[in-house]
């Protein structure tokens, strides 16, 4: 096979080869990789020892010329871009196209074709519960590569099954396709549908949607848009980057000025109504899904209005709400580790505060786990 380049029938193959690739990555010098439960596996092809710069230029052209205009843009004015790629009869791929050292790469991540349910995902029920909330802001958050996307396109789908609403998205690139079900759910992507995501949020207001899916909001005007959504009684799904709640929440207010965070503590503390921070952690079979899970009660509003914002204090916070549903992200880990899904040293690695949750887990170790 020589990278001429038929990037369509390449994928098909790779796909072929390897159904359990999530991401396909080309970068000079190194041959085709993919990646497979988190790790990366370089492809040993026929004619590929190592990508050549003529060869991922090549792939490069053959993306940009099938996406939005403003992604050729951003590449020449930013260096990178990302944006959604089909190949009918094969999947459907976020992509990310960047400069490196003056040659080109490209990260192609699979969108899996059919939107997965939240049974599928092994997602906990109160994900479920947000979908029936009427208005009010809830969050997907979680660091890159955790399947946040997938787990909101999940709860776009449940509200898609169970209610009939008018819900309008506005997202940057669209990754996974909905059909419209008991709900009539309208698709915008900025730079095609839409200039930016604060006019599409803005717009959105205007087309009479009862439920909004908006991107992680990047600069205050689209956070403030957001909370004001939330407060004229829409319901907002939005994702966030974090590894915690605690976390999450820092990144949003982080996108205020300092002398406006207190006032936008208390407005999100009055339309907050979940956040789900989740984990892609390797589990005896593969890996999945392990979430965090924060719900608005008195208690829960006044801490976000008032205490302190940290990792430690929201872990005590969550745990004496387990009564509510809540559940911090240790103690979800701590009981798959006792349940015999995830062995100790994945569980202290992937924890929020691992020298605590190796602590309570010294009974096993002691035990030979």
């Amino acid at each position: 096979m020589v990278l001429n380049f038929d990037l369509p029938k390449f994928l098909a193959a790779i796909l072929s080869e390897t159904p359990r690739a999530g991401d396909v990555l080309l970068a000079v010098g190194v041959p085709p990789q993919v990646q497979v439960d988190g790790s990366l596996v370089r492809l040993q092809l026929r004619g590929i020892e190592r990508l050549t710069p003529f060869q991922t230029e090549a792939v490069v052209v053959h993306l940009l010329a099938q996406a939005p205009p403003a992604a050729a843009a951003r590449v020449r004015s930013e260096g990178a871009a990302h944006f959604a790629y089909s190949v009918p009869g094969v999947n459907r791929f976020r992509v990310a196209v960047f400069s490196q050292r003056g040659t080109f790469a490209v990260s192609l991540r699979r969108i899996p074709e059919k939107v997965p349910t939240l049974d599928e995902l092994q997602l906990p029920a109160a994900m479920r519960d947000a979908c029936r909330e009427r208005n009010g802001i809830v969050v997907v958050s979680g660091p890159a590569d955790s399947g946040r996307t997938t787990s909101l396109a999940a709860m776009l789908a449940e509200v898609n099954a169970t209610r009939s609403c008018h819900v309008v998205t506005v997202e940057d690139p669209i990754e996974f396709l909905h059909r419209h079900g008991r709900s009539t759910i309208n698709q915008r992507e900025v730079g095609i549908d839409t200039p930016t995501l604060l006019q599409g949020l803005a717009s959105g207001l205007r087309q009479g949607a009862q439920v909004l899916v908006v991107s992680e909001p990047r600069e205050a005007a689209q956070a403030s848009l957001l909370l004001e959504t939330a407060e004229t009684g829409h319901l907002v799904f939005t994702s966030l980057r974090g590894f915690d709640t605690a976390s999450s929440l820092a990144r949003l207010l982080s996108l205020f000025p300092a002398d406006e965070r207190q006032e936008v503590r208390s407005r999100l503390a009055r339309v907050l109504r979940w956040a789900f921070t989740q984990q892609l952690v390797p589990h005896r079979d593969g890996r999945r899904p392990v979430v965090e899970v924060w719900r608005s009660t008195r208690t829960t509003a006044l801490h976000l209005a008032e205490g302190p914002l940290n990792s430690m204090a929201l872990a005590d916070l969550l745990r004496d709400g387990e009564k509510d549903g809540q559940v911090g992200f240790d103690r979800e880990l701590e009981r798959r580790v006792r349940a015999g899904e995830v062995d100790v040293d994945t569980a202290v690695a992937n924890a929020v505060l691992p020298r605590q949750l190796e602590l309570r887990l010294l009974d096993l170790r002691g035990g030979g786990s």
